[in-house]
């Protein structure tokens, strides 16, 4: 093997090792944001309890929903006032209002909340949102925008006021009131309260060099929500 073939087969091994290497730290970073994305898993079967629902149907509302479970997703959302009216479309909704009040109550939920909130960096791009100032020139242009009168559209469809009637005469409706009786349903909630695991994310905001830690390895004790 003379010189100028060995030097193809290092070069080769060295670009097969780099590959390697940006491959795994390209699937490191998404299980990463896997296991800190909302799963939904609860809402999608809160969704089902309301009559004339399937799983097509939440979906398609399901992009929308995000923003209620990542403050860089709502801020995204805000800044953008087409995305905002179609937010405020789904929301206006007793399916979606139903699937936001019952899941709000779920610690799950608040394990969400508590680590997009107490995120350094994902706080820090919301923010971001707000200083640009594309925002408020696109706030200023939105009375022009046809996308913004959507929300109002709804109130024209006769299957608009045909659900919120089949909701107010669905039991399940009325569950994040009545669920309140229950003394099982205080018994998970005291416990997450009582849990120290809970709420150290809000340790971590005392530990800046802990949100540029590198991510954690497979197999890690990480608790990730299952919502």
């Amino acid at each position: 093997m003379n010189i100028k073939q060995m030097s193809a087969v290092v070069s080769a091994a060295l670009l097969a090792v780099t590959v390697a290497a940006a491959s795994s730290v390209s699937v490191a970073n998404e299980d990463k944001a896997n296991q800190s994305e909302h799963k939904f898993e609860l809402a999608k079967q809160y969704y089902g309890q309301c009559t004339d629902t399937d799983s097509a149907q939440f979906d398609g509302i399901k992009p929308q929903l995000k923003a209620f479970t990542d403050m860089e997703i709502m801020a995204e959302t805000m800044a953008d006032p087409a995305k905002f009216a179609q937010l405020m479309t789904v929301v206006n909704d007793p399916r979606t209002i139903h699937v936001m009040i019952k899941c709000a109550t779920e610690p799950v939920m608040w394990d969400t909340w508590m680590s997009g909130m107490t995120d350094f960096n994902k706080m820090s791009r919301a923010m971001g949102h707000f200083m640009n100032p594309n925002m408020y020139m696109q706030w200023m242009m939105a009375p022009m925008n046809p996308a913004m009168y959507q929300p109002m559209m709804q109130m024209a469809d006769p299957g608009y006021y045909t659900r919120w009637m089949n909701a107010m005469m669905n039991p399940a409706f009325y569950q994040p009131i009545t669920s309140l009786a229950d003394v099982n349903w205080y018994t998970p909630r005291i416990n997450w309260m009582m849990n120290p695991q809970s709420m150290q994310p809000m340790f971590n905001m005392m530990n800046l060099g802990g949100y540029f830690a590198p991510a954690p390895a497979a197999g890690s004790s990480a608790v990730a929500p299952a919502n």
